[in-house]
């Protein structure tokens, strides 16, 4: 009778043991479990978070090898990312081959504790890399929004076959690997947007810098090309066809060394902010601005621009003898010398570099900015002559006495000058007021 007690007791202990050891089982592959859990939310690289994750999952699973496969959409293919035992290589397979195309493809797991008898195994793997697979556990891996994006799988274990306790472990793994996708994918977002962000902001502080160096007179043409396209203003120059304006005030050099500096200075900023807005009324756009003169570039009005220089020199003369009876100098009244000529030249922006750093600049250059400068120096008491080029396209509009042909300098052939004394639109416009009177 105690005999048979002590036997009772004995198996009860016996059941308890290894009850106890399924349990202690079960809480150390928890415990791995929450571990990897804890990796996961430390590490955001792929590769060395797919090595710790595999790494657990043998420990856990008891397996040789553990493989991650993901689709490549594009390739239509499932890649390994980290294939424990096999190095750093990458395996690529058609996505509906092998035992982990079918998972994927099927979006189920599967047990399978004799390879080569499964008529889905694809043994060319084996081939390819070495190993003889026996035994595989897989399942599928999904996104947040229920999607397949690949496989994870286990291979081959000595002690035993994989149970349906093993299937539980791994589609754990397959949720935390989920997870760490999905976070990395995220933190590639992240960075790729960063970067963008960063170019931007680079491509900003050019711009800014662009313009900066670019003189405050530049008109919103050439800020307009700036803001499209910096990279743009390092491009060569393109040929174009355009009227080109000089203005300096006569006489400056003796103004400069006979008067107070800020009377003389005052004067510059006066006179020229008037003229700047003629320009500017007219399209004009300033390419130079020196101490006592501006060199300006009619182009944005294709056909007219010849007319719009003109008449933006007709608006100077007029602001200019304004300014001439209400603000009195000591030298007495502020003279210009005015030229235009209109041609081809070559237009287009310029960086320019010395010691002193970087200057951009947008100019028109060749024979017709010569010209141009060149008249504008034979001019003088506030007249405006204009070359051949400009009094073809306006003889119709302005009244025009020819002067002949002058010698200008470091030009080879004489050149034809014209004195512009009015608008003929303008001058109809005061004979129709005196008929109204």
């Amino acid at each position: 009778m105690n005999g048979l007690r002590s036997g009772k007791k004995e198996a009860r202990t016996i059941i308890r043991r290894k009850e106890d050891a399924l349990i202690r089982e079960k809480i150390r592959k928890h415990a791995i479990l929450f571990q990897v859990g804890q990796i996961i939310t430390s590490e955001i690289n792929l590769g060395p978070l797919f090595e710790l994750i595999m790494d657990q999952t043998n420990q856990v699973l008891g397996s040789t090898r553990s493989t991650v496969f993901l689709y490549d959409e594009k390739k239509e293919e499932l890649w390994s990312l980290v294939a424990t035992g096999m190095g750093r290589d990458k395996i690529r397979i058609p996505a509906d081959q092998g035992i982990v195309g079918w998972v994927f493809k099927n979006s189920l797991p599967v047990i399978i504790n004799n390879a080569y008898e499964d008529p889905r195994f694809c043994t060319e793997i084996d081939k390819l890399s070495g190993f003889q697979t026996r035994k595989i556990l897989c399942v599928p891996l999904f996104n947040r929004r229920k999607e397949c994006i690949g496989a994870l799988q286990a291979l081959n274990r000595d002690s035993s076959d994989f149970s349906d306790d093993d299937l539980d472990i791994l589609r754990a793994m397959a949720q935390y690997v989920s997870v760490a996708l999905e976070n990395s994918r995220l933190f590639e977002e992240v960075k790729e947007y960063s970067q963008k962000l960063r170019e931007s902001l680079l491509h900003l502080e050019t711009l800014e810098k662009i313009k900066s160096q670019l003189t405050k007179f530049v008109p919103s043409s050439v800020a307009k090309l700036v803001e499209q396209d910096p990279d743009r203003l390092s491009m060569e120059k393109e040929p174009a066809d355009v009227t080109i304006l000089f203005i300096d005030i006569q006489g400056f050099s003796s103004i400069t060394q006979g008067f107070d500096q800020m009377v003389v200075n005052d004067m510059v900023e006066c006179h020229f902010s008037k003229y700047l807005e003629c320009v500017r009324r007219h399209g004009g756009e300033v390419n130079e601005v020196a101490g006592d003169g501006l060199m300006v570039i009619f182009r944005e009005k294709e056909g007219i621009h010849a007319k719009e220089a003109v008449l933006a020199a007709l608006e100077i003369i007029k602001e200019n003898e304004v300014l001439n009876q209400t603000c009195p100098y000591p030298w007495g009244k502020v003279d210009l010398h005015l030229g235009i000529n209109s041609g081809q030249a070559w237009v287009g922006s310029t960086k320019m570099k010395s010691l002193a750093g970087e200057r951009w600049t947008y100019t028109a250059s060749g024979t017709v900015t010569v010209i141009a400068a060149r008249i504008g120096e034979e001019s003088g008491s506030t007249r405006l002559y204009i070359g051949p080029g400009t009094y073809r396209y306006v003889q119709g509009d302005f009244e025009c006495e020819p002067l002949g042909e002058r010698q200008l300098k470091n030009v080879r052939d004489p050149v034809p000058l014209f004195w512009v004394k009015r608008s003929r639109q303008w001058e109809s416009n005061c004979h129709g007021a005196d008929s109204t009177l």
